[in-house]
């Protein structure tokens, strides 16, 4: 029972966050078009749409969706982004590779974080990444719909590129493996993994540490920590290293920066290069939600509920040791007078934004173990063709649960995929709490479930057909299992990858 999300669902989360603002620059760049068959973006709309192709390390499309759905909307369909996913991943240099690839002409348009410019580079970004300066998802939003980032872009041309805007991203904390990373000397004599930075190297070493890059979920054993952002901390499964969770200090943001080749760009007329910048900048402030309830239900409820990491807060006199200590890196930053201007520009607007809470762990719901009316074993069959276009291999096939006094196993398997997940379950009415412990098996795209994971559904019984409608998240689809038996066994689930013999036992 993986979430499905697909591009639609995608879509209908971002225009509820930003319909208002997309709609009102609809109207500033198309006025008086309802109901005209003109695109503004160039006359006639032609029967051909611009294609644009944008390199993209990020795994998840969702993360660009507003940008790049608000071009489509505000274009009538005359420009599409075709968005390449997980470009370079795996590689150390990932951002570097990408840069240079759009540089080259083999992308129009790119997304590499801001962390990543000074090391191909270009200086005008570092002060996004200035060591605990932006600390909030107010102040990074803040920043980045400010007149500093068109001029923080200008840095780019020197490259033969153009940037279009910044999209925000999620805070970076300190996760330990070795112990708790929460004042400076902490850090003393660690090896600490950082993502193709050269501030967050200057960091590192000013605090003691040796700072090593390494790939995007690539291993982080050896390492006596990481900076890095709490939903890919769960995502990732990092917590299978690393325990040691510092919520309360936030290194720097991974802004997301969206830039396209010189000539590809000037190739558009201007207004299409205007709807360009447009989207982006309506698509800031619902992605700014969508990051911060990222964070929240996909990364700390989950590790929470999984009890998978420690969550720690640092003390008052830790963080201002941290800020003496990394005193050294805004003096070599502010040698730059762009940089200290942006700098200086940066910590007037921090000093105008309410600190905002460190992210905590909710009290724990206890699930009790108790025979009920749902025991037994359901299976359903779904086909890829009956799915979703775009459906990934764990999402469809066989499916087996076994439900036993209030704890749940499953099972799923294709020709492509065979995964298993176990967990709790807790009926309440006619409510019904899934919380996943930990899921796996053969998951050709990562799609596996994993612990702290957790499902509400609105059930019913009636004839032996369990019937679940999802509560939450709502874009879960409805299932409809069929019970073979009342019996529950763990010998139903399936041969080929059958979940921990721990799974159903009490």
């Amino acid at each position: 029972m993986r979430r499905i999300l697909t591009k639609e669902s995608r879509v209908k989360r971002i225009e509820q966050a930003g319909r208002v603002l997309a709609l009102t620059l609809a109207l500033v760049l198309f006025p008086g078009c309802s109901g005209s068959s003109s695109n503004k973006a160039g006359g006639k709309q032609s029967r051909k749409p611009v294609v644009l192709t944008l390199a993209s390390y990020l795994g998840d499309p969702e993360e660009l969706a507003g940008f790049t759905d608000g071009v489509a909307r505000l274009s009538h369909g005359a420009i599409r982004i075709n968005v390449e996913s997980r470009w370079r991943l795996g590689q150390v240099r990932y951002e570097n590779g990408l840069i240079g690839d759009v540089r080259a002409g083999k992308a129009d348009l790119g997304v590499a974080g801001s962390r990543a410019w000074d090391s191909v580079g270009v200086t005008s970004l570092r002060a996004l990444v200035a060591p605990l300066l932006i600390d909030s998802y107010a102040l990074q939003d803040r920043v980045l719909r400010s007149p500093l980032i068109p001029e923080m872009l200008k840095g780019l041309r020197p490259l033969g590129l153009v940037g279009i805007g910044v999209m925000p991203g999620a805070l970076r904390k300190p996760f330990g493996v070795a112990h708790p990373l929460l004042g400076p000397s902490d850090y003393a004599g660690l090896t600490i993994g950082v993502q193709q930075s050269r501030v967050a190297d200057a960091t590192m070493r000013t605090l003691g540490a040796r700072p090593v890059w390494f790939a995007p979920q690539g291993p982080i054993a050896g390492f006596g920590g990481i900076e890095q952002q709490i939903d890919s901390i769960q995502g990732n499964r990092y917590y299978r290293v690393g325990k040691y969770l510092t919520t309360n200090v936030s290194f720097w943001p991974r802004s997301l920066v969206v830039f396209a080749n010189q000539k590809a760009f000037a190739a558009l007329r201007p207004a299409q290069r205007r709807i360009l910048r447009q989207a982006l900048a309506a698509a800031v402030p619902a992605q700014t939600t969508l990051v911060r309830e990222g964070e929240r239900r996909e990364g700390t409820a989950r590790l929470c509920r999984g009890g998978l990491v420690r969550f720690l807060t640092a003390s008052p006199g830790n963080i201002a040791a941290l800020r003496r200590a990394v005193q050294p890196v805004y003096d070599q930053l502010k040698r730059d007078p762009q940089t200290r201007h942006f700098i200086e520009q940066i910590a007037a607007m921090r000093r105008e934004v309410a600190p905002e809470r460190a992210p905590q762990c909710a009290p724990p719901v206890r699930h009790a173990s108790a025979a009920g009316p749902l025991d037994g074993v359901y299976r359903f069959t779904v086909t890829a063709a009956q799915s979703p276009s775009g459906v990934v291999p764990e999402n469809y096939g066989a499916f087996t649960f076994v439900l036993d006094q209030g704890r749940f196993a499953q099972t799923q398997e294709n020709k492509l995929a065979c995964t298993w997940a176990y967990g709790t379950i807790a009926v309440k009415g006619d409510r019904l709490e899934q919380r996943f412990r930990d899921g796996g098996g053969i998951a050709p795209t990562g799609a596996a479930n994993k612990p702290g994971e957790s499902f509400v559904w609105r059930w019913s019984l009636y004839r032996d057909k369990l019937k679940l409608v999802p509560i939450s998240p709502p874009d879960l689809p409805t299932w409809a299992w069929t019970r073979t038996t009342t019996s529950p066994s763990a010998r139903y689930l399936s041969k080929r990858c059958p979940p921990p013999a721990k799974a159903l036992v009490h």
